[in-house]
């Protein structure tokens, strides 16, 4: 079912895949981490994104390796993510069929990272405009379900 946060929350991803920072400082501030259903949005198109970088699936060594490339390409922020955390959360996203973790010990730093990896793998996928907004609405469509 799509709510009010589900549509804000891709609202806040469509912002940043635009690199529309203000919209993007402006609808996060709508977002409220404590809300049951926070991250689920993003969690659905980070999911996405993660099977289309990753068609074939990807072994722990490659996850492992993948976010060791990731953190080293962060000019700043790296220490901001836990690396192994990182790798739960590839593993999760590629895996369409993983019971989801509702108790999440730090869902803000969680969303943090599925945003993160899903604007990278939306530029390395070399989705444009249509690309993106196809994303958010496959994402909106599984929530929909």
């Amino acid at each position: 079912m799509t709510t009010v946060a589900s549509t804000t929350e891709l609202d806040v991803l469509g912002a940043l895949l635009a690199f529309d920072f203000i919209g993007f400082a402006q609808k996060s501030a709508a977002l409220d981490p404590t809300e049951p259903q926070y991250g689920r949005a993003v969690g659905a198109a980070f999911g996405i994104a993660a099977r289309r970088r990753f068609p074939q699936g990807a072994t722990a060594e490659e996850v492992d390796g993948y976010v060791g490339e990731f953190l080293g390409s962060l000019e700043a922020g790296a220490e901001d993510f836990d690396p192994s955390a990182l790798a739960r959360l590839v593993a999760d996203g590629l895996d369409a069929d993983a019971e989801r973790d509702d108790a999440d010990p730090d869902p803000e730093r969680t969303m943090q990272a599925r945003l993160v990896l899903t604007l990278r793998w939306v530029r390395e996928l070399g989705l444009g405009p249509d690309g993106q907004r196809e994303l958010l609405a496959e994402a909106e469509g599984l929530l929909a379900a």
